[in-house]
């Protein structure tokens, strides 16, 4: 129990860092001064944010660390008994899109085909390849946003439905895999567009660096709350010893 309220502690936390250091930003825009003189800031701030997207979309497609596709060798089945059926009883229960295949989890993946996803992963990815493109057209071929106040508003807005979106979930009852591809999209591209606002607004090398910092913690948070709430749901389900149940 202690152990259990720490990790929800420490869950917590990382999440109130994250909303704090996101509100602090705009306090930073309004008061940033414009760096001068530094030869290649921009193109130095959109190699940066492209290594960040394409770590991103490395380790959202890895088996290993946070797999967007099931196996293609089909993984060992796991028979347990069930604390509502006879002690005899069993069910089968496996991982696919890394996600154990219960009914608990059938809203964190989607099925194309014969192909397990994880939706959040698969969002994560998606949203890191269309930023990757935005950070291409933003750093290095000079695209400029008309109202770039506007577009850090969006920005703002859609990191912190990224960063709260575990807690909507459970708010609004989400049941599709197909939302969270969206909110994971979302709030990948929403941290380009506040790069991108604050870069236009700014200039300064000191806000944008900040942002970069802040967007790699994001994503650990993100991390945290998704292992969080997988723990959350194998505390609910009602398989017993079920060795998959680190989610």
């Amino acid at each position: 129990m202690t152990a259990r309220r720490q990790g929800s502690s420490y869950t917590l936390i990382s999440l109130a860092l994250s909303l704090v250091g996101l509100g602090l930003l705009p306090f930073l825009v309004l008061t940033a001064t414009p760096s001068l003189g530094i030869p290649w800031q921009n193109q130095l701030i959109g190699i940066s944010f492209a290594v960040i997207c394409i770590l991103g979309i490395i380790a959202g497609v890895s088996p290993s660390h946070c797999s967007c596709r099931s196996k293609a060798k089909e993984p060992p089945v796991v028979k347990t008994a069930s604390r509502e059926l006879s002690k005899d009883s069993t069910i089968q229960i496996r991982k696919e899109g890394h996600h154990p295949t219960c009914d608990q989890y059938h809203g964190h993946v989607l099925q194309i085909r014969n192909r397990v996803l994880c939706a959040g992963c698969t969002g994560l990815v998606t949203g890191a390849v269309l930023a990757l493109i935005g950070t291409i057209l933003f750093f290095f071929m000079n695209f400029r946003f008309i109202l770039p106040d506007i577009v850090f508003g969006i920005g703002f807005v859609l990191v912190t439905l990224g960063l709260i979106q575990h807690s909507v979930y459970r708010l609004v009852s989400v049941e599709r895999g197909e939302v969270r591809i969206l909110v994971n999209v979302l709030f990948v591209f929403g941290a380009f567009l506040l790069l991108a606002s604050v870069v236009q607004l700014t200039n300064s090398l000191v806000v944008s660096g900040y942002l970069l910092i802040l967007t790699l913690y994001w994503i650990f948070t993100r991390i945290v709350m998704s292992r969080s709430s997988h723990q959350r749901i194998c505390r609910r389900c009602k398989v017993a010893d079920c060795p998959l149940s680190d989610g």
